[in-house]
């Protein structure tokens, strides 16, 4: 009630497309596990920091959350509460979006595609979290889609010290990607996670 134009601009529409979406990536972490900058390390001739970027290619804005490089093409946006993890990256991220959704991506997930988050957005409900469910209900939150509405629930988990995602999810309204349709229209190697040097061989996306 009482909303300004921009705010129903920020807020809507209830169901986005890819084209229609912040894509925001996710760089800053201390890469400790890796033992170097992660997000520059090569895979199949592009950093994993450009990989994730061209993932999110066709979105309407795209932000690099955390620490800054030197990237065309996307807006630096610095975490509002530095060392508290990627739930205060995403915080960042939904303050930052321009757009009304914002799809969410590790750095160090160099499988992702455009047509993975286009999956995504086809099964977006109005005001739920898009979010990828595996074996033992085991959830993918920084591989999902967040309205903007889930910014008073990712603030209030960090001002009671909360940094866990998957508890985030567990208590937002949510729809539930069953991992196997994905894996089944992206492939086996879709979710591949790059911890340390060795995970990260040839071309780990089989393409």
């Amino acid at each position: 009630m009482g909303g300004s134009s921009l705010d129903a601009a920020r807020d809507g529409p209830a169901v986005p497309s890819l084209e229609t979406i912040t894509g925001a990536v996710l760089c800053g972490g201390r890469s400790s596990r890796f033992g170097a900058d992660k997000a520059l390390h090569v895979v199949a001739g592009r950093t994993l920091l450009e990989r994730a970027l061209a993932s999110l290619a066709p979105a309407r804005e795209r932000l690099l959350v955390g620490r800054r490089y030197p990237v065309e093409g996307a807006r630096q946006v610095a975490d509002l509460r530095p060392g508290l993890g990627p739930l205060a990256g995403l915080e960042a991220a939904l303050v930052a979006a321009s757009e009304p959704w914002v799809a969410l991506a590790a750095c160090d997930l160099p499988c992702l595609t455009p047509a993975y988050w286009r999956l995504l957005c086809a099964r977006a409900q109005p005001e739920r979290v898009v979010v990828v469910c595996g074996p033992e209900d085991r959830l993918e939150p920084l591989a999902a889609l967040y309205p903007r509405s889930a910014l008073p629930h990712v603030s209030a988990r960090l001002d009671r010290g909360l940094r866990d995602l998957q508890g985030l999810l567990r208590e937002l309204p949510a729809v539930a990607v069953p991992r196997t349709a994905i894996e089944a229209a992206c492939g086996p190697s879709v979710f591949h996670n790059v911890n340390r040097p060795g995970d990260a061989g040839g071309d780990p996306c089989g393409r």
